[in-house]
């Protein structure tokens, strides 16, 4: 996938998408390794360009690679931990489509 930065074009795999989050008018997206890329797109217009079954929207600000989802945190604030550690938090109105995602023991 092509993703357009201010400095020209990045070449990533879906697969290395962790996650995006929207910062205004701007995506930052999170690849593996630790690389930040910065989109001059609001989140809504990466979500249909990432249209996969491994994107899910867990909040108006995150949309995350469910490949790399390692967990879930049930607290104060609900909370899915990703690959990288970082917590990502999941709106109340988005954990029922979170969890319908994955198989539970």
């Amino acid at each position: 996938m092509a993703i357009t930065t201010t400095t020209g074009l990045s070449f990533v795999k879906r697969s290395d998408v962790l996650y995006c989050c929207s910062d205004g008018a701007y995506t930052n997206i999170y690849l593996v390794g630790g690389r930040k890329l910065t989109v001059s797109k609001n989140l809504k217009e990466v979500e249909s360009t990432l249209q996969d079954e491994l994107f899910i929207r867990i909040h108006n600000s995150h949309l995350i690679n469910l490949d790399h989802a390692v967990g879930y945190i049930n607290n104060a604030y609900n909370c899915v931990k990703m690959s990288n550690g970082e917590e990502l938090a999941v709106s109340r109105n988005r954990k029922k489509e979170l969890m319908d995602c994955f198989v539970k023991i």
